[in-house]
């Protein structure tokens, strides 16, 4: 079964469509957090004046009068301890043929960052091993967490997912939102599909529907996606085609549907059409769980939305896998001795430590943690103990980059130099320039070939000799 929608030149050159997840700058995630959030958030609030209280209050919402009557300072949404960042929890549940406690296998932390408008989207796989309950020590894939608490405390079970992501990444969550198959299908089918640029080809056989299993494909490019083909592509896992068939890869795809949606509904045909607000507030009435919120949630979210264009959008997306952080937090090997397939922190089981910095770092410079060069380094003069001990310097001072040093390539050069043979590391190299230091950005002539055909190359030749005045 194939569920791809191709369309033709004409129509496309008509339509807006996402940029891919490979694209270095992303549209904005925050206005989707505000999409299962907001969207929850905001068109709660315009249903709420078409349709009284009780919806309303359904979903979380809580409404005082003096709220609207009274005046108030400039409304902010809540924050961290820093007072730096807003993060919001947003999760996907399985809800189909088994029951409404089911495995939560979409687990997104979205963090906003007040002072720079940054948006931060960090993904735990749904295989990742962690405390299942609060006050007993065992550990399970963390999809299991909202299930296993729901069971046996109804309404606990989101409580108990926040605080094990928040023990896993270090932050602080303000705001959470969940949304069921059903929900993700509706919200998807009430504003008329997603266009989505799909950036690999792929075939999953095994996609799971009733007791058995569909064969579900999908080809490269633009296409309008309905909620189940979206459903589709962001839930398929068995593929055998471009390393599309992971949980990690299909992590990326869910981002990129999050994405597409953000367009579609901040597109103000949808703002502003009554019906499709009514049906996006019924898709959020009866299959969404949101966190408490108010008026004054409402207009700080909006007050933040009005700051995005796709000209100036600071968004980055991150996945806790096994190449995380330069493969140096996350391992598939001996997590459990079950064989079942599962990842885990390196330091073990209810350790984090180097995700908590890592995360840290990521939030505090997204850019750089989002280019992610790869750095080869060369001595070419400075001397070999003199160029490793440099190598030693930006380790520390850039940890979780993947730099190496290469030894030796010359012994008689002057001057530093860092330099990329590709455009997407300008940032990288700015950065790394600005801790060296009396380094030039650009490409010695000494250096005729793309050396080992690395992100960004940095050479230590000896220090260039001053001139002495007569």
């Amino acid at each position: 079964m194939e569920v791809s929608i191709n369309m033709n030149d004409k129509e496309l050159a008509k339509t807006k469509i996402p940029r891919s997840n490979g694209s270095r700058k992303k549209p904005s995630v925050f206005s989707i957090i505000l999409g299962i959030f907001l969207i929850g958030v905001v068109t709660a609030g315009i249903y709420f004046l078409y349709k009284g209280y009780k919806v309303s209050a359904d979903i979380g919402f809580q409404f005082s009068p003096g709220s609207v009557l009274q005046p108030k300072v400039e409304p902010e949404l809540k924050k961290d301890s820093t007072g730096t960042y807003t993060n919001v929890l947003l999760v996907g549940i399985d809800t189909r043929e088994k029951g409404d406690l089911m495995n939560t296998d979409t687990i997104i932390v979205a963090s906003y960052n007040h002072k720079t408008n940054d948006v931060v989207m960090i993904s735990v796989p749904r295989d990742f091993y962690a405390q299942i309950e609060k006050n007993r020590v065992w550990f399970n894939k963390i999809n299991s967490v909202y299930s296993v608490n729901e069971q046996k405390n109804k309404g606990s079970g989101l409580e108990a997912l926040q605080y094990t992501v928040e023990s896993i990444t270090d932050m602080e969550i303000q705001y959470y939102a969940m949304i069921d198959f059903k929900g993700f299908v509706d919200l998807i089918d009430a504003v008329g599909g997603v266009y989505v640029n799909v950036e690999n080809s792929f075939t999953d056989y095994m996609y799971p529907k009733g007791t058995g299993y569909e064969t579900v494909s999908f080809k490269a490019g633009p296409q309008l996606m309905d909620g189940e083909t979206a459903l589709k592509y962001s839930r398929s896992r068995h593929s055998m085609h471009n390393n599309e068939g992971s949980d990690f890869a299909r992590a990326r795809r869910q981002q990129n549907i999050i994405f597409a949606f953000k367009d579609t509904v901040l597109a103000s045909e949808t703002l502003l059409n009554p019906k499709k607000i009514t049906d996006l507030m019924s898709a959020v009435q009866n299959n969404l769980k949101i966190s408490e919120f108010n008026i004054d949630d409402i207009q700080a979210g909006v007050n933040i939305l009005k700051k995005f264009s796709d000209s100036d959008d600071n968004t980055y997306s991150f996945v806790l896998d096994p190449a995380a952080g330069n493969s140096s937090l996350i391992t598939s090997q001996n997590v459990i001795n079950t064989g079942a397939y599962a990842i885990g922190p390196i330091e073990g089981l209810g350790k984090y430590t180097k995700i908590h910095e890592y995360v840290n770092l990521i939030l505090r410079n997204p850019k750089l943690y989002s280019e992610d060069p790869s750095i080869n380094v060369y001595n070419a003069g400075l001397g070999y103990q003199d160029t490793y001990q440099k190598v030693q310097e930006l380790r520390d001072e850039f940890k979780y980059l993947d730099i190496k040093y290469l030894g030796n390539l010359y012994s008689d050069k002057e001057g530093v130099y860092i330099f990329s043979n590709k455009e997407d590391f300008t940032y990288s190299i700015d950065q790394f320039a600005e801790y060296i230091k009396d380094i030039k950005k650009e490409k010695p002539s000494f250096i005729t070939t793309n050396l080992r055909g690395e992100d960004i190359s940095i050479i230590f030749g000896k220090e260039i000799a001053q001139e002495t005045q007569p």
